[in-house]
């Protein structure tokens, strides 16, 4: 790793006991058992970062996973866990079209990507929902310093997107994001595409 990612790393986990990942992974694992999901059901981890989620996935015995990311050194990280089938270098945008077909996974996993000074919803969501199947699910983590923030939009594009029929609630809840600072709560959604 190079410095840089060094300090990053040092302060998201020693600093802010970053755990999110642990937790969402938890939470979304737990549905895809409920609903009947495979456990080779193609995943695409966004945001991925360096791999945290990946791992957590595997751990759970999912390993169909793909990686998506605006930094290609991240992915480079991530790549060195194993996890990882396939890696995308994108960025999720208004009026930005990533990479990807339609209908082409049957999960979606972000964590720490709805979060401040990252991506808004804007174009995001929709196209998260747009590479899931029919009866796929997206899920997503949003920090609460955030979460009614109107300028990053979550809760209008949820909204809008279940106003739409693009997709429908199966979940919500309240889970802890970080152990170690004020912003300990992150909300975890799980969307079903209609």
């Amino acid at each position: 790793m190079n410095n840089l990612l060094d300090i990053v790393t040092e302060d998201v986990e020693v600093h802010r006991g970053y755990i999110g990942y642990k937790t969402a992974t938890e939470k979304l694992v737990t549905k895809l058992k409920e609903l009947e999901f495979s456990e080779d059901c193609k995943i695409l981890d966004v945001g991925a970062g360096t791999g945290l989620v990946g791992e957590e996935l595997c751990k759970r015995k999912f390993t169909n996973l793909d990686a998506l990311d605006a930094s290609d050194a991240l992915l480079k990280e991530a790549d060195k866990k194993g996890v990882y089938k396939n890696f995308f270098v994108d960025v999720l945008g208004p009026n930005k079209r990533i990479q990807l077909d339609n209908d082409c996974y049957e999960v979606v996993i972000a964590v720490g990507v709805f979060t401040r000074n990252h991506v808004k919803a804007e174009g995001a969501m929709d196209e998260m929902a747009r590479v899931v199947r029919p009866g796929g699910l997206v899920s997503f983590t949003i920090r609460e310093d955030v979460m009614f923030e109107e300028e990053y939009g979550y809760e209008a594009k949820m909204e809008q997107l279940c106003r739409e029929e693009v997709w429908k609630l199966v979940s919500k809840s309240e889970e802890d994001y970080h152990s170690k600072t004020d912003i300990r709560k992150c909300y975890f959604y799980i969307y079903q595409v209609l």
